[in-house]
């Protein structure tokens, strides 16, 4: 399990993005049992102690509560939720890998081939993209799968903090802790300044993948005759022809 190396598979992003959610929420639960005596009291009422890596001797529940709550998000893939709901990968998988691999395989992007391609994202990532930068056995360079997975790992541990520091902000406003607030709205806006550097990191790790995969002529022209299939479905649209409204 590499936690601070670069990742060999999706499951070592998920475990990376665990961790460091539970240790964010470790140290919001600290500063709530400080700020709040009722909840300090609550935080001991149990004697029995663990030790957390370098934290040691701690009573359980500072550290029994975050990992429940690091587990649920672990379990709801919560950075997923996340990224549905603001359309990160949406946003990316559509202008940093389809659009430049349908020009860069010779298919003109025209705004209906735009609209398809939105429409079936995912498939069209499996068949373009996942096919040849996959963590086993890629087809491409195996670093630039690696660094990009690195990358997005880093990327969504940022996510998954700053949504925890923000519900534990207005947690601190309900309990009308402002310094407590303050200090929180500083950490939020460091990690949205490092988030702004790793999705950089992110955009710069497409161009190489896109560019290897379309180096070699048989996966350009595999690539081709996909979104040319895609077009042709496109323009034989039934609906289409109706004047019907197509879904974006």
């Amino acid at each position: 399990m590499k936690i601070l190396g670069q990742p060999a598979d999706y499951s070592e992003i998920l475990q990376r993005v665990f961790w460091f959610s539970m240790i964010t929420g470790i140290a919001c639960t600290f500063l709530l049992a400080r700020a709040s005596p009722d909840v300090q009291a609550f935080m001991d009422s149990i004697k029995t102690q663990v030790d957390f890596g370098p934290i040691k001797s701690v009573n359980v529940l500072y550290v029994l509560i975050p990992g429940a709550i690091a587990l649920v998000s672990r379990m709801i893939k919560l950075h997923d939720r996340i990224s549905d709901l603001l359309r990160i990968r949406f946003v990316f998988d559509t202008r940093c890998f389809l659009y430049p691999l349908c020009v860069g395989a010779g298919v003109p992007l025209t705004e209906d081939r735009q609209r398809q391609l939105r429409k079936v994202r995912d498939n069209a990532m499996y068949e373009t993209v996942y096919k040849y930068a996959r963590f086993k056995n890629p087809v491409i360079d195996e670093q630039l799968v690696r660094t990009a997975a690195d990358n997005w790992g880093w990327f969504w541990v940022l996510v998954e903090s700053v949504f925890i520091l923000l519900i534990s902000t207005v947690i601190f406003g309900l309990l009308r802790q402002w310094p407590y607030v303050k200090g929180l709205l500083w950490a939020i806006l460091v990690e949205m300044i490092l988030m702004l550097f790793q999705w950089l990191a992110c955009l710069r790790s497409a161009k190489p993948q896109v560019d290897a995969i379309l180096s070699d002529p048989n996966r350009k022209n595999a690539i081709q005759g996909y979104f040319n299939s895609l077009c042709h479905r496109i323009n034989f649209n039934p609906m289409r022809h109706r004047g019907q409204r197509r879904l974006v």
